[in-house]
């Protein structure tokens, strides 16, 4: 299977996914329809199953070699374990705000990972670009 066509979609998907976040959140703060919160669950669940399958068939042994060297491939590396955390920490805050009395500042766990997933995506979504740059 070819990965490429999973990363490029990936990408799409983190792009449109930064968007419904900035609606959401503009959409939110002009006192909206609350039916905007729901906006950026579509393309979040894109780029879970997109990064699951990506993470499968790179276990599975495709691009192992080009994927864990260098730079890059650290940078990948740190961009799929700070996805496989971010799930965790939003697993365990769902299961924290549905008890009967929530802790309310378990939510705000899933930022870190986020950020760090955030930078990573980031990096490696400009870096292609700019690495082009520097060849001319």
């Amino acid at each position: 299977m070819n990965i490429t066509w999973f990363r490029r979609t990936h990408r799409g998907l983190g792009v449109a996914f930064l968007a419904a976040v900035i609606i959401t959140v503009l959409g939110l703060s002009l006192s909206g329809p609350e039916w905007v919160v729901y906006l950026p669950l579509i393309p979040l669940a894109g780029l879970f199953l997109s990064g699951a399958l990506m993470f499968v068939l790179l276990v599975r042994g495709a691009h192992l070699s080009s994927v864990f060297g260098g730079s890059a491939g650290r940078v990948r590396q740190v961009h799929r374990w700070s996805a496989v955390i971010f799930v965790v920490a939003v697993v365990a805050t769902v299961i924290a705000l549905a008890q009967p009395e929530p802790i309310v500042w378990v939510s705000y766990l899933p930022l870190i990972p986020l950020a760090t997933l955030f930078l990573s995506g980031a990096f490696m979504f400009v870096s292609p670009s700019v690495g082009s740059r520097r060849a001319q």
